[in-house]
């Protein structure tokens, strides 16, 4: 590995960014120093070319991100290209109907790959937070779930479903609170993989039309109460965002809502 990407990888895992996050700027900063072995255009104009190089918005909003804290962390110096804002495109969040989310739980047959899958949905957890719960997270008498070091390193409290308590309790037996609460056949700890290959699995089966993927439970999740008139800040606390500003994408014409307005033409 590039000692200078080595470098960059080690200090931005230092200071406890998502894995995620240190994979996209891994591959972010990699491309650029390729690119700038190739080419002898002054520092700032070698950055403008090289973000010219990426067509997607969202993926040149990522590299710049990268290269900048490469700068900072690394060069330790100021990035000699200023780029004031890469606006990113305005995507409106898919969520799945209520029926269509029974359709497809219907279509898990292992019990506890269907307890997984109706958490996602039921308490609006991310892939990466199903696996990493806890017997101790569980809270009974509250029906709440901790979810500890979330994303950006955010611990918060979401609900789960009572209906899920008789399976959940049966779970949770006597164990040990520091155990994982969902546990393979190898009694190990399930990888994010394989609760996104549950879902497709049985997404395939229920022959829905709508793209979805394990974080569409996530957003319907978000949909779902918003609908039943749930304020949107506790959702925001609910979901984990920084900023309600995050929760606000929530607030979409959704298709139940546009039924029930009527084309003035």
């Amino acid at each position: 590995m590039n000692r200078y990407l080595e470098a960059f990888v080690r200090e931005v895992r230092n200071r406890g960014y998502a894995g995620n996050t240190v994979r996209a700027y891994r591959n972010g900063v990699d491309r650029f120093l390729e690119f700038c072995g190739k080419t002898s255009f002054e520092p700032g104009e070698r950055i403008s070319r090289f973000l010219a190089t990426y067509g997607s918005q969202e993926a040149r909003r990522i590299a710049w991100n990268a290269v900048k804290l490469f700068y900072s962390l690394v060069v330790k110096k100021p990035c000699p290209y200023q780029l004031e804002r890469v606006r990113p495109r305005a995507r409106l969040p898919s969520f799945l109907e209520r029926s269509d989310i029974m359709l497809l739980l219907s279509k898990i047959r292992n019990p506890k790959h269907r307890l997984m899958v109706s958490m996602l949905f039921g308490s609006g957890l991310r892939v990466g937070e199903i696996v990493r719960i806890r017997v101790r997270d569980l809270d009974f008498p509250s029906l709440t779930v901790r979810i500890v070091n979330g994303k950006q390193n955010k611990d918060r409290i979401t609900v789960f479903s009572e209906a899920l308590s008789v399976e959940l309790k049966a779970l949770v037996g006597n164990r040990e609170g520091r155990e994982y609460l969902f546990l393979n056949q190898s009694g190990k700890q399930y990888t994010k993989r394989t609760v996104q290959t549950i879902f497709s699995r049985a997404y395939r089966e229920s022959g829905i039309q709508k793209r979805a993927s394990c974080h569409t439970l996530r957003h319907s999740f978000a949909t779902e109460l918003l609908s039943n008139g749930i304020d949107i800040r506790s959702i925001k606390d609910l979901l984990g965002h920084k900023s309600v500003k995050t929760t606000m994408i929530y607030l979409h014409v959704t298709e139940r809502t546009a039924a029930r307005i009527r084309s003035p033409l």
